[in-house]
């Protein structure tokens, strides 16, 4: 890759990490700060923050999709999918070591659970597993992306 190039993608993958910093912490600032002194915020976030049930949350907003809340519902579930089919993309791209598909799904792994740590440590989020899972999914579209992209670039070489 020639030093254009290279310095294209670390660009697009600094801007994707600070929306993803912005969308994952930055706009629920201001929601927390508005929220944390009511006295009975504490017992409602930790009852309410945490699921570590697979599937429960993804249950929750797939029988709203089917019972009329279906904008909050369609955005969690396609959102948490969709904002890390780019993490899958740039992961091999910009650690070269992790081009295999488990060495790249491990880091994504490891940086999906950092966020959720990080969201449930600042009070800016939940810790839900089904979270994991979408994003995740998200990470694995992300690199079938990459390898599909990368298999043509190799094809056209080739000929």
């Amino acid at each position: 890759m020639n030093r254009k190039n290279r310095w294209i993608l670390y660009v697009s993958f600094g801007a994707y990490v600070l929306l993803m910093f912005w969308l994952l912490f930055g706009q629920r600032m201001q929601a927390y700060l508005s929220s944390a002194g009511t006295e009975n915020f504490w017992n409602d976030y930790f009852t309410q923050k945490i699921n570590l049930i697979p599937l429960r949350t993804i249950s929750e907003f797939w029988n709203d999709l089917h019972g009329g809340g279906r904008s909050h519902a369609f955005i969690n579930l396609a959102g948490n999918v969709i904002m890390f089919v780019p993490l899958g993309f740039f992961i091999p791209c910009v650690f070269p070591k992790a081009d295999a598909f488990r060495r790249s799904m491990l880091y994504a792994l490891i940086i999906i659970l950092s966020i959720e740590i990080i969201q449930l440590a600042t009070l800016l989020g939940s810790l839900d597993i089904d979270d994991v899972l979408l994003n995740m999914i998200g990470a694995v579209i992300g690199y079938g992306i990459f390898m599909m992209l990368n298999r043509k670039k190799r094809f056209s070489k080739d000929r």
